[in-house]
């Protein structure tokens, strides 16, 4: 049981490490990139919050998805595979997030590059 409890553990903060990190590569541009099109400070804001908000739900969301259900006298290896099965759907589930992040985020920009030429 404490196998499972801590390997549950390891999966939620690599997932949220994870998020986190995705989160830090992709702030500075998207704070430049908002400031120059939109030039409103709280929209930028909101968006960027948006992103980083949405990163830890799908994170979390994919760490809940997963079950430790395993055996007392389960290998070590059995605990790192389902980790690794968690952070796969962790990542699957950012991609897919970020993609649609992304189609929002660019018909955003082309409107309002639009609207101000």
């Amino acid at each position: 049981m404490a196998a499972n409890i801590c390997g549950f553990a390891v999966l939620l903060v690599l997932a949220v490490v994870t998020a986190l990190v995705a989160h830090f590569l992709l702030r500075r541009s998207l704070h430049a990139l908002l400031d120059e099109v939109v030039k409103l400070p709280p929209c930028t804001t909101f968006y960027t919050r948006l992103l980083a908000i949405g990163l830890i739900f799908i994170a979390l969301s994919a760490v809940l998805d997963t079950q430790f259900d395993l055996k007392e006298d389960a290998a070590f290896m059995e605990y790192v595979w389902k980790i690794a099965d968690g952070l796969s759907s962790t990542f699957s589930m950012i991609c897919l997030f970020l993609t649609g992040y992304l189609f929002v985020a660019t018909i955003l920009v082309a409107v309002l590059r639009r609207k101000s030429e």
